[in-house]
């Protein structure tokens, strides 16, 4: 199939808007990325489970910002047959980065200050690496079809209602020795406990950082969550399960330094030699 100036140019700007869409995720200016809210959703609509009760309703959710709409992170979801279901505490969909991204788990970086001597999570090119969590009602009470309206509103208001008398834990379940979790003033939060209280569920802000010492082992460090509702409205249910994935790349070797200073000075000689002549 031959190409067209006109239809490389049409899926370029097809392209482009999607992208300028994406990057304005409501409130990534913010390092907020995600957002957490009740599912309201009674029944399942379509699919292998169409007709029957939702399985994740009134229950709490991580709540993805993708742009025009949310991805439930770690929803509670059925396993098996209609006629013999199992109920699972989380899903396929569990993960950051989410697996169907195909993207690798987020970098770390020097750290400074607070977090002198450490590699720590910061934000890049990746939507995931907006790791603040907010209250979904943050999102409440913008301009009708501005950015974070069409967000709170989408899914048909799945998510839109009020956690009234909720008070929003973050139990931290298991995470990969020496990754820790901490906050631009405390360097580990959960020093004391596996639970750190976010606040009041109509008005909570939470900006984690994720660091591990700078000497640390390369590979792949994990921290798996449910958040939990500790306040007196107990029609909030916790949620299911959901984990983060940070990669700590290895440090080059002596050799490979020298090696790589060896090549930077052929090619500056060779670029040098070449504009001589």
């Amino acid at each position: 199939m031959r190409l067209t100036l006109r239809s490389i140019a049409m899926s370029l700007t097809g392209l482009f808007i999607l992208a300028s869409f994406n990057a304005s995720a409501s409130r990534h200016d913010e390092s907020i990325g995600f957002y957490v809210g009740y599912d309201g959703l009674a029944m399942i609509a379509s699919g292998t489970y169409a007709g029957l009760s939702n399985p994740n309703v009134d229950r709490l959710t991580l709540l993805l910002d993708h742009g025009n709409h949310f991805h439930g992170i770690g929803a509670y979801s059925y396993s098996g047959p209609a006629a013999s279901l199992n109920v699972l505490s989380t899903s396929a969909n569990n993960r950051i980065p989410e697996i169907s991204s195909r993207e690798q788990p987020l970098s770390l970086t020097a750290g400074s200050g607070l977090y002198a001597g450490t590699l720590r999570t910061h934000v890049d090119s990746s939507e995931y690496s907006y790791l603040g969590i907010a209250s979904i009602q943050s999102l409440a009470g913008h301009s009708s079809g501005g950015t974070e309206d069409v967000l709170f509103h989408s899914s048909s208001d799945r998510w839109s209602g009020q956690l009234d008398n909720a008070e929003i834990g973050l139990r931290l379940i298991e995470s990969t020795p020496g990754l820790h979790i901490g906050t631009e003033t405390t360097r580990d939060i959960y020093s004391s406990g596996n639970v750190f209280m976010l606040g009041e569920g109509n008005g909570f802000e939470f900006k984690p950082v994720y660091w591990v010492d700078a000497s640390s082992a390369a590979g792949v460090y994990s921290a798996t969550f449910e958040l939990l509702n500790t306040g007196a409205n107990s029609a909030f249910q916790d949620s299911g399960r959901f984990h983060f994935d940070f990669a700590v790349s290895p440090v080059p070797e002596p050799s490979t330094y020298a090696m790589l200073v060896v090549g930077l000075f052929v090619l500056t000689w060779t670029a040098r030699r070449r504009a001589r002549h």
